[in-house]
């Protein structure tokens, strides 16, 4: 059968090629045929060997990447009694689960949940990882739809997949939002519903954001040392000031350290860091990918309303997944682009 694979983790290079078919699903797990999927920035990144001694990925190779998409269930394993043959479902694995770079492949129950008719392919394609990661997110700042309503939320990197799903259900649920992207994302970013937008390259306008509440999805610059957005946040005196940063050093800290010497690193820093803001009267949070497929069933359900504006910014064929993921300029932006078996 076709797949995707990473031959080496030292290029880092994404080819086409035959594999053979998986084996029939071991318990707990489903097997799936791919209908379409996505580029996550951790897909590169981990093809090259980040995050590997925790995530176990250099045992897998040749890896099969990919952290989301949308499939057909071929068939169940025992302990799985909820899923059929030919039901369709939306997918969101991390690196330890294996990928979904492949024509057919097999993920544990926990990383699947079935979708309804009223979700496009290609919305479900790109949806999974990016959106489990940002209903992750708003949780660890202590936001829901119930409470959500009326609070003032910064999304830093509002126009990547994470970002623009994150913004999407904030606005949902009735948040005010400032949005931060470039300026050439700032019409992305408007009509997913942001109050205001910021370009992150003016730093008047990122010194006069008043949120409360600050999720930062943006790649950190200095090693993390520097957070002019957390800064922000301690000089202001208001309750209910919360930081959550996704994009926090655990998985460098253990490419560069190793797992016992990574994770004491990162831990210090996160210690360090949540600390001094507890002090400052701020909830501070870092946020690691999770599987869960009660969550990852809301987010499937929220996209499946018409009124709820896409994040797919554009569909190509699956053939053109090699290109797109080597190019080193890493996923197209904003939103989410997909790539489709059947697309034209």
């Amino acid at each position: 059968m076709k797949a995707f694979i990473i031959g080496d983790s030292h290029s880092g290079t994404l080819r086409p090629t035959e594999v053979p078919a998986p084996p029939a699903p071991a318990n707990n797990q489903v097997q799936l045929e791919l209908i379409g999927t996505s580029i996550n920035p951790i897909d590169p990144l981990v093809a090259k060997g980040y995050g590997a001694p925790l995530l176990k990925t250099k045992r897998q190779v040749p890896l099969i990447p990919g952290r989301d998409g949308v499939a057909r269930v071929i068939k169940v394993g025992k302990g799985v009694t909820d899923l059929r043959p030919g039901q369709r479902v939306v997918v969101a694995a991390s690196p330890r689960t294996g990928g979904t770079y492949a024509a057919v492949f097999n993920l544990p129950r926990g990383c699947v949940a079935p979708i309804e008719d009223g979700l496009s392919d290609a919305t479900a394609a790109g949806l999974g990882y990016a959106g489990l990661t940002a209903l992750q997110a708003l949780a660890a700042a202590d936001l829901s739809a119930d409470n959500a309503r009326g609070k003032h939320l910064c999304i830093n990197g509002a126009s990547g997949g994470v970002g623009s799903i994150a913004l999407v259900l904030a606005r949902r649920w009735g948040a005010q939002i400032t949005a931060v992207a470039s300026q050439r994302n700032q019409d992305w970013v408007r009509r997913l519903g942001a109050d205001e937008t910021v370009d992150y390259r003016d730093p008047a306008a990122m010194a006069a954001i008043d949120a409360d509440i600050i999720l930062n999805f943006a790649a950190p610059g200095d090693n993390h040392r520097q957070n002019p957005l957390l800064d922000l946040l301690r000089r202001r005196d208001t309750p209910g000031r919360a930081y959550v940063n996704t994009t926090n050093p655990v998985l460098s800290s253990v490419t560069d350290k190793g797992v016992v010497s990574g994770l004491a690193a990162s831990g210090g820093i996160y210690l360090k860091k949540r600390l001094a803001a507890r002090r400052a009267g701020i909830r501070y949070r870092w946020v690691l990918f999770q599987e869960n497929a009660e969550r990852l069933a809301y987010v499937a359900r929220v996209f499946a309303d018409p009124n709820t504006p896409t994040v797919v910014s554009g569909s190509q064929p699956l053939d053109a997944l090699p290109e797109a993921f080597n190019d080193p300029k890493g996923p197209p932006s904003p939103g989410k682009g997909v790539f489709m078996v059947d697309a034209p």
